[in-house]
């Protein structure tokens, strides 16, 4: 994908477009698990690593938290490992719902397991669906 395509932003714009990112908290007991809706409000790139930090909001209760996307090895993309996500976290888009899959790893640490873009149909039936299965 095109460099000029790309929507992250640095920790100084971020700041200047009136983002947080503190109020984001990324520590494994303050991240929620499991798989539901997220809104990406916004995406820095990682100062340390080869990364980029998007900053999520779980609608449901406003929870707001941040994962990191690693850039892959194999082709130095930023998308995810070992799943079926095939979004670019680079250009996807902002203030849009993914259904996101957060797990806790080996070592203690919060990993995003996986990631799809959703649409408002589908973000629906995902709302039903749990509401059916008694799930809040």
């Amino acid at each position: 994908m095109e460099e000029s395509n790309r929507n992250v932003l640095s920790w100084h714009q971020a700041l200047d477009k009136g983002f947080n990112p503190s109020s984001y908290p990324f520590e494994t007991e303050l991240v929620p698990q499991g798989e539901f809706p997220a809104t990406l409000d916004f995406k820095i790139w990682a100062k340390k690593i080869s990364g980029i930090s998007c900053f999520f909001t779980r609608p449901e209760d406003q929870t707001k938290f941040q994962l990191t996307v690693y850039r892959r090895r194999s082709d130095r993309q930023y998308m995810l490992e070992s799943c079926d996500s095939d979004i670019d976290f680079s250009t996807c888009p902002l203030n849009e719902n993914y259904l996101i899959e957060m797990a806790v790893n080996g070592k203690g640490n919060i990993s995003f397991k996986n990631a799809a873009l959703l649409n408002s149909t589908t973000l629906n039936s995902t709302r039903i669906i749990k509401a059916s299965a008694g799930v809040e």
